[in-house]
């Protein structure tokens, strides 16, 4: 890709927690794109650092205990192209929630307790555009309704704890997309949601980021979500990038054994292949492949840190792999 079209750039992103045993690196080195238009899945076992790079990224990290050591995050708007890491807290709180949004994991405890569900969605409004409350309140009753939320004049009165699990998500969704943002950042966005209520909203999110043309960084767990829902794919594995590529291509020929055991663990046809092991503590990480504990293919080569290759596949994608083997 070139830069012109990508619209957010990461480069060798790193952040560190301090530890009463010392620093941890929760994202190491991590350098990922996101095309125009397209939806990047990011995807891992829990803890591998898909939240931590989604919060790096909007400069939520709580100092201390946590920082970003190291890195770039760039992103192209029509005023032109800055550096997210580099601005001031003034400049990144205008973007933040207005060109770049976030749906965070947990509803119930991202929304205000204490404040109607309209009150949030207007207050969303106005710190990012100049409009009268009156104006403000049509627009958050217009967003209510592109989410499908029956009767929305009637929920801008409730309050959080009066609707269910999937209203509230739509709330959240309502309140990340009211300002149209350039990129909206999912993370989890199905977490709790029983089956029925998950692929309603997975199919309003694509709706809407079609409608709107949004770009998409989806973070997930479930490579079920990623198939039906991204175009590329990057895989995380202890704090960093072990493969990427168009989601077709690693599907249907993943490079990394970690990528590997991952759908090999979905259930088919009555059998459920786990991968053995444990993810590697962090303060205490082997020399070389962060894997290697887990993988049958281990040698004495995979004791030095691989490097993020590029690879050639049969549709000429542009794929990456952390592995010293030819899978």
């Amino acid at each position: 890709m070139k830069t012109a079209e990508n619209v957010l750039e990461i480069k060798n992103l790193t952040t560190i927690f301090d530890t009463e045993n010392g620093p941890l690196s929760a994202v190491d080195d991590v350098s990922l794109t996101l095309p125009a238009g397209k939806t990047l899945g990011l995807v891992g076992e829990s803890g591998c650092g898909k939240s931590v790079t989604s919060l790096s990224v909007l400069r939520l990290i709580p100092d201390p205990p946590g920082r970003v050591s190291k890195g770039e995050v760039w992103y192209t708007s029509d005023a032109g192209r800055v550096d997210l890491l580099k601005l001031s807290s003034r400049e990144i709180r205008r973007i933040r929630g207005n060109e770049i949004s976030m749906i965070f994991q947990e509803p119930m405890t991202s929304l205000n307790p204490v404040f109607t569900v309209g009150n949030q969605i207007i207050e969303a409004i106005r710190i990012h555009r100049n409009v009268s409350k009156q104006n403000a309140y049509e627009t958050a009753l217009q967003m209510l309704e592109k989410v499908r939320i029956s009767d929305p004049s009637e929920r801008m009165r409730d309050y959080p704890h009066q609707l269910s699990g999937g209203m509230r998500q739509r709330v959240m969704i309502a309140m990340a997309l009211v300002c149209e943002p350039k990129i909206l950042i999912a993370d989890e966005p199905t977490t709790a949601l029983d089956v029925t209520i998950q692929a309603q909203i997975l199919e309003l999110l694509r709706e809407l980021r079609n409608q709107m043309g949004m770009s998409m960084i989806l973070i997930t767990h479930d490579l079920g979500v990623v198939a039906q829902m991204a175009d590329e794919i990057a895989v995380m594995y202890a704090g960093k990038i072990v493969e990427q590529g168009p989601v077709r291509e690693v599907f249907k020929h993943p490079r990394h054994p970690y990528t590997l055991g991952l759908l090999r663990s979905l259930p088919r046809a009555g059998v459920l292949e786990a991968i053995p092991g444990m993810v590697p503590n962090l303060l205490e990480l082997p020399p070389g492949c962060r894997f290697q504990a887990r993988c049958k293919w281990f040698a004495e080569d995979c004791r030095v840190e691989p490097e993020l290759r590029s690879v050639v596949d049969e549709s000429n994608g542009d794929r990456k792999v952390r592995c010293v083997r030819d899978l």
